[in-house]
């Protein structure tokens, strides 16, 4: 059934108005080598993360009719979506390419996840993971086939979406890697293909003019979008350190409020003198570890702020504790605490 649906996607647009796309005709040949080497480099992305990590056997069928029937449902997906996405932004957007692109390219990004995906999303860390490794990736990949169909029509997206997706179903291996290495690679492969498209199109098309800076620029701007992801992970607790602002004084003169603690979670057992971060009356707590007792195979933590003349009423469980403090960055919180108070 799904098939079917999408043919009859590809018969209404082919019965459609034609429209022309907005690159030149002289350089549709360049376009198509361009969007292979778009998945030479997310190729390239693939053989970095086995290599990193290690390759595992593909999931997916590859007998003769397992290849025959992937082949005709992907194709006639990628097809019929292509050949819409590529309509669109000709049709409605000829004259407004970013607000196509960016329509298009979040519509098209999020049908090509399943809803069940969205359904089964749960706050924290799973849903971090969803946000890095499926959404981000796929958002990706849709803004560089939305700019390749906005240029060539629907054939230059469609060779690199196909591409894409031979090389998940049809090779024998897969990379077997970590979440965040997909989600890094997995993102930074289509933007790396957004800037070689447009830098070599736009040079051969004469909307480019070559300049000796405009690789560097590129490459901060790369720089930059990478770096905004790993402190977004980094803040959210992804890398198993977390950086907090202290807003009290209970750990004076240590830690001062407007600090910033960076609290590492491991499995290393906590000791006597450690200084951890717990949760209590909805707030997380930073406080000394001044005694260690074990009640029925379970160790409970006496803990107490440095300025503070009494320890803690409640104890606190083994399990409940969030980490350790590793490091104190004196000040960096301030702005944090000023904007609370006028909160």
């Amino acid at each position: 059934m799904p098939t079917l649906a999408w043919g009859l996607i590809i018969a209404v647009v082919w019965w459609l108005p034609a429209v022309p796309p907005q690159g030149k005709l002289r350089l549709k040949r360049l376009l198509y080598w361009l969007a292979l080497m778009c998945v030479f480099i997310a190729l390239f992305g693939m053989i970095i993360q086995g290599a990193i990590h290690q390759f595992g056997k593909s999931p997916y069928d590859r007998s003769l009719i397992g290849i025959l029937i992937n082949t005709v449902t992907m194709g006639t997906a990628l097809m019929a979506s292509e050949m819409s996405r590529a309509w669109l932004l000709n049709r409605h957007f000829a004259r407004r390419p970013l607000l196509g692109i960016g329509l298009v390219s979040l519509a098209f990004g999020l049908l090509s996840i399943s809803a069940n995906t969205f359904a089964r999303l749960t706050p924290g860390k799973p849903l971090v993971e969803f946000l890095g490794q499926e959404l981000g990736p796929a958002l990706g990949e849709s803004v560089l086939s939305s700019y390749l169909a906005w240029l060539g029509g629907p054939l230059p997206a469609f060779i690199y979406r196909g591409g894409l997706g031979a090389l998940e179903h049809f090779s024998p291996i897969l990379p077997n890697s970590e979440w965040i290495s997909q989600s890094l690679l997995g993102f930074l492969a289509p933007v790396l293909g957004i800037i070689m498209v447009r830098t070599i199109y736009g040079e051969e098309a004469g909307t480019i003019r070559a300049a000796s800076g405009q690789g560097e620029n590129q490459v901060s701007w790369v720089a930059t979008c990478l770096a905004a992801i790993l402190i977004i992970w980094f803040s959210m607790g992804v890398f198993s350190y977390q950086p907090k602002v202290v807003m009290t004084g209970s750990m004076e003169p240590l830690i001062m409020p407007g600090d910033v603690v960076i609290v590492h979670k491991s499995d290393e057992a906590v000791q006597l003198g450690d200084i951890i971060m717990f949760p209590a009356n909805r707030m997380q707590v930073t406080h000394r570890v001044v005694a260690v007792k074990e009640e029925k195979g379970h160790r409970i933590f006496t803990t107490k702020g440095d300025a503070n003349p009494y320890p803690d009423l409640e104890p606190v469980l083994e399990s409940n504790v969030q980490g350790k403090v590793i490091m104190v960055v004196p000040g960096i919180g301030k702005g944090t605490q000023i904007l609370r108070g006028w909160l």
